[in-house]
């Protein structure tokens, strides 16, 4: 143990640190201290220097250890800068190893700490799951979960996007995969879910999802985020997801169409289902045999996200929702619309003072696609024709005016002149007519 200590004290010495202060923190003398520095050991059963069984990186654990109950997320390339400025001289590999087996700790140990009965709780969190390649242009990809507290089972979508249509849209495919509703869910500080009260300096749920809570019946929660104590089960399976199942994916993951990814998925996660969990002993789906009972039922009629956006039909004809252009009628050109969103669905229902104008089948979020209705294509190239062709018969009015005037020569007379090239609005619209 002295031997242990010896080196400890060498390691703080070269911090910088003073002898008292090292003292201090050994709790031992400045005598004792000075006999380290010295390599003068007692009362010890080995030769002085770095004790049986540790490593270069033994000193600094409580530290390490420290700093990932702060930030979970922090990695190995961070976490090395502050060794070193503490006097580590190992290698990053030891660091690594040391932090995967430390967070697995973690993990385990806020597993067994946080247990939920069936049906009482689901855990929801996003995912980076990289690129996937749209019309010829990278787009973000990400993984929505859901992981139920008791079974452990989840459900897992892949989207380019993460805005609260979507979350609301993969939440209710997680409640139709499951078959029921937990009682509350889980949430970190997405903002999605809950927003910042400066007023009242709280968090509070977001209202759409207040009412869309209310809407299933379940509890919106939150936590704090990276905090794995308390969304530890979903936190987990996100890592599961990253280092077991995309890596399963042969070629390239960009080029795999999302569609194709959430296949594979499912196909994935039925396998991981009947898996036998180490710490219960049986598989996810046999302990969801047992949450399934406890899951409150799905409600009668679907919920109805109101797109609260004004959506404008721009002077080209187009209106523009998440990123894609939608064709519209040419009568409602500078109109302003009103939008009704089917999440299941994926459609969007136009209404125009109260007047269905027609619902639109969705291109992915993010795209940036420009969607164009033949019989619209049409009624546009028509209204321009129209255009053209009014102004060409108001061009031949004005040589025919022209033309007389030069003939009475009367263009001397700025009046007569005036009047003959002038373009009022009844003379447009009768030419028009």
């Amino acid at each position: 143990m002295e031997g242990y200590q010896m080196y400890q004290a060498k390691i703080l010495l070269k911090q910088g640190l003073s002898r008292q202060t090292v003292a201090g923190i050994l709790g031992v003398s400045r005598r004792t201290v000075y006999n380290y520095e010295n390599g003068v050991v007692f009362k010890t059963d080995h030769h002085p220097g770095r004790p049986r069984g540790s490593t270069k990186l033994s000193p600094f654990h409580a530290f390490i250890n420290s700093k990932l109950e702060e930030d979970f997320t922090l990695n190995a390339e961070l976490l090395l800068d502050k060794l070193r400025a503490r006097g580590y001289e190992g290698k990053i590999t030891i660091l690594r190893d040391y932090i995967s087996k430390k967070r697995e700790e973690i993990y385990n140990t806020a597993v067994r700490r946080f247990e939920t009965l069936p049906g009482q709780q689901a855990q929801v969190d996003w995912m980076h799951a990289g690129t996937v390649l749209q019309n010829g242009r990278r787009v973000k990809r990400y993984a929505f979960i859901m992981k139920l507290g008791y079974s452990r089972r989840s459900y897992v979508e892949f989207t380019t996007s993460m805005e609260q249509s979507v979350l609301f849209s993969c939440m209710i495919h997680a409640f139709e995969h499951f078959g029921g509703i937990p009682q509350e869910i889980l949430f970190d500080n997405m903002k999605t879910a809950y927003v910042y009260n400066n007023a009242n300096c709280r968090w509070e749920v977001n209202v759409r999802m207040a009412v869309f809570a209310a809407h299933y019946g379940f509890t919106p929660r939150r936590c704090r985020a990276y905090r794995p104590k308390t969304k530890g089960k979903v936190e987990r399976e996100v890592r599961y997801i990253r280092t077991s199942f995309l890596p399963s994916v042969s070629g390239d993951l960009s080029l795999v169409p999302t569609a194709r990814l959430n296949e594979l998925v499912e196909l994935w996660m039925e396998r991981v289902d009947n898996k036998v969990l180490r710490d219960f002993g049986e598989t996810r789906n046999e302990r969801f045999a047992q949450e399934r009972e406890r899951l409150n039922p799905l409600p009668d009629q679907h919920f109805e996200y109101r797109v609260p956006e004004v959506l404008f039909v721009n002077r080209e004809g187009k209106m523009t929702f998440k990123t894609n252009r939608y064709s519209m009628p040419e009568a409602y050109r500078g109109k302003q619309l009103e939008g009704l969103l089917d999440l299941l669905e994926h459609k969007l229902t136009l209404k125009y003072q109260g007047t269905v104008i027609r619902t639109l089948s969705l291109a992915p979020a993010g795209s940036k696609q420009t969607i164009i209705d033949p019989q619209d294509r049409k009624e546009h190239y028509d209204a321009w024709l129209r255009g053209r062709e009014l102004e060409e018969r108001i061009r031949m009015q004005i040589v025919e005016k022209r033309k007389r005037a030069q003939q009475e020569n009367v263009t001397a007379d700025p009046v007569i002149y005036d009047n003959l090239f002038s373009c009022s609005e009844e003379m447009i619209e009768e030419v028009a007519v």
